[in-house]
């Protein structure tokens, strides 16, 4: 297993269980007690976990405002965003224009637009989404001005805003560092200030967010829950939070993603 996909398992697991020892972490992944130690230290180093006796624990507020790494957040919940990227882009018509919000599951999204073949126009902050659309000559993509946010692919700042503020979409897809019944957040403001110009600028916003996000908060709102016209999120979705979410009156697809387990994941 690549480490950036053992990191993506370690957090998984500390979402679930919040805090694990070394020997269970190993036991989880299949992997030698060594190896998931250098693992949890990286992870350590860049706040992200906190060492335990014996183990570690996510430290409690780092993802409201600290990301893993491009690798390590494509990794976390891969087999949901593939699902959810799925469906999203089966819902892309022909002719539609179609923002694609900077992000791993919006990611995942143009992906499978980009198998699809529809001819379609194409808008996105983000470097590697607009490589990936590019590839079908199908879609015409095009890609934000603005500045290129230190470690990812995701383009900020004025040129990117007023690309945005110009547009009238179709579809804008969306996604989110956190939700809750409420408000929807991420980790800077800047990316708040992208986002909630996404949010204004499409007929119709899919937030495309993976069951992990659910009901947790983040450092920066840039928008309400009920600005939203359609969810998509996995089956691992608890039941209860389905429930509060359609009290909302929100529509919400579940999609079914194959089931993956920590061990043995190559």
């Amino acid at each position: 297993m690549l480490p950036a996909k053992r990191r993506a398992r370690i957090i998984e697991l500390l979402r679930t269980e919040h805090a694990a020892s070394l020997r269970d972490m190993a036991e989880a992944l299949d992997s030698s007690l060594s190896t998931v130690r250098r693992d949890v230290e990286y992870l350590c180093e860049t706040g992200l976990l906190q060492r335990t006796h014996g183990g570690a624990l996510l430290e409690p507020t780092a993802l409201k405002t600290l990301e893993p790494t491009p690798e390590i957040a494509s990794a976390i919940a891969s087999a949901e965003k593939q699902a959810i990227g799925r469906r999203a882009a089966a819902m892309i018509q022909p002719g539609q224009t179609v923002i694609f919000d900077s992000g791993t599951t919006t990611a995942a999204a143009a992906v499978s637009a980009r198998e699809r073949n529809v001819p379609f126009t194409a808008v996105t902050n983000d470097l590697t989404i607009g490589s990936v659309l590019s590839g079908n000559a199908a879609i015409h993509t095009t890609v934000t001005g603005g500045y290129v946010r230190p470690g990812s692919a995701t383009l900020l700042g004025a040129g990117a805003m007023q690309t945005l503020t110009r547009l009238r979409a179709d579809i804008a897809f969306i996604g989110t560092h956190a939700l809750t019944q409420e408000a929807l957040s991420d980790t800077s403001i800047e990316l708040a200030e992208i986002k909630s110009t996404i949010l204004r600028a499409a007929d119709r916003v899919v937030l495309l967010a993976d069951s992990g996000k659910f009901f947790s908060t983040s450092f920066c709102t840039f928008g309400r829950l009920v600005d939203v016209h359609l969810i998509i999120t996995d089956n691992k979705l608890p039941p209860e939070h389905a429930a509060a979410i359609r009290a909302l009156g929100i529509p919400l697809e579940i999609v079914e993603s194959a089931p993956v387990g920590l061990r043995g994941v190559a």
